[in-house]
């Protein structure tokens, strides 16, 4: 049996909350405690199957952060680096990157600014 189950945004004393129900239970979550249960809900999600598909769907629409922070640094115990991107909903997600990853991801985003380059320098 499906429950009914609604989100909603609601103004909780001068503060934004959101309104989850389902059924007779309701939960007032604040900023922190959706923060909080967004990090619970990937924890869990990465250990389901079917497994989050390892290349994006050409069908699927998803949300684009345009111009994200962003944030990288060498790990002291991992042969790369942690690329760390900023999702205004989401939060930060960290991807640690061995070196040929590194390599890769370089070559590839050589490859589009070379194209954007040439775009530009072309005449209308």
């Amino acid at each position: 049996m499906q429950r009914p189950m609604s989100v909603e945004v609601i103004d909780e004393y001068g503060e934004q909350a959101v309104r989850i129900a389902i059924d007779d239970a309701v939960a007032l979550l604040g900023a922190e405690d959706i923060d909080a249960l967004i990090q619970h809900l990937s924890y869990i999600r990465a250990g389901m199957q079917p497994e989050v598909q390892k290349v994006p769907s050409r069908a699927q629409q998803y949300v684009l952060e345009m111009d994200p922070c962003w944030h990288s640094e060498k790990h002291p115990l991992y042969d790369g680096a942690v690329v760390m991107l900023r999702h205004s909903g989401l939060g930060w997600s960290a991807f640690a990157l061995p070196t040929h990853s590194l390599q890769k991801l370089r070559d590839t985003l050589t490859q589009h600014l070379a194209a954007l380059e040439a775009e530009h320098c072309m005449p209308n």
